[in-house]
Order: structure tokens, then C-alpha cells, then sequence
């Protein structure tokens, strides 16, 4: 499976960009936006407009992260796509939660 094209995929979503805009001198690249604003805790800034008040912004992180690791420069630091289904079950039904819990 392509790992990377996943990731690409996922960042595209999560903040209704395309994978590289280019400016009129300037190249940019979505994985260092993304990057650039987990790093300064602005994650609402790239978020897509559309997706804001449909869920808490800080879930957004954990599926942004799991994005940039799948579009590593280095392919032997991501995930496969086995990998990447554990990581999206744990985001969506963490074990400390209190529905995981109630189940």
C-alpha cells in the first residue's frame, strides 16, 4: 500500500490544502505547513474552516501527526498500512477513555 499517498491524503482532508501550492516565488509544501503549526501549537490555523466546530481541534493533532509520519522523507520511518489502522483504532477509541471503560 502507499503509505506516503496516504498521508498526503490525510493532511489534504484535515486542512483542505493541496499537497504543494505554488506561489510566485515560493514553493509550499503541506507536510512543513502542518509540521510548522503542530510544532507552534497552532493547529487551528490549518485546519480546514470547514471542519472547525465538528469536533474538538484536539483531535485533529493526533490524526495530523499520524499524516506526517506516513509522508516521512525517510521510508523506513513510516508506518505500513497495518500500522497506520492500529494508530487510527487507538485515536478513535483510546483505552484510558471512559466509554473504552463502559464497553
Amino acid at each position: 500500500c502507499d503509505v506516503y499517498g496516504f498521508g498526503v491524503l490525510v493532511l489534504e482532508v484535515m486542512t483542505g490544502r493541496a499537497p504543494v501550492e505554488y506561489m510566485e516565488d515560493d514553493v509550499i509544501v503541506l507536510c512543513d505547513v502542518v509540521r510548522a503549526a503542530l510544532d507552534e501549537g497552532k493547529v487551528e490555523e490549518c485546519v480546514d474552516g470547514k471542519l472547525c466546530g465538528k469536533f474538538p481541534l484536539e483531535e485533529a493533532v493526533p490524526i495530523m501527526k499520524l499524516g506526517l509520519v506516513c509522508t516521512s522523507q525517510v521510508p523506513s520511518n513510516r508506518p505500513d498500512m497495518s500500522e497506520v489502522v492500529n494508530i487510527l483504532e487507538l485515536i478513535r477509541c483510546p483505552q484510558d477513555s471512559p466509554e473504552a471503560e463502559l464497553g
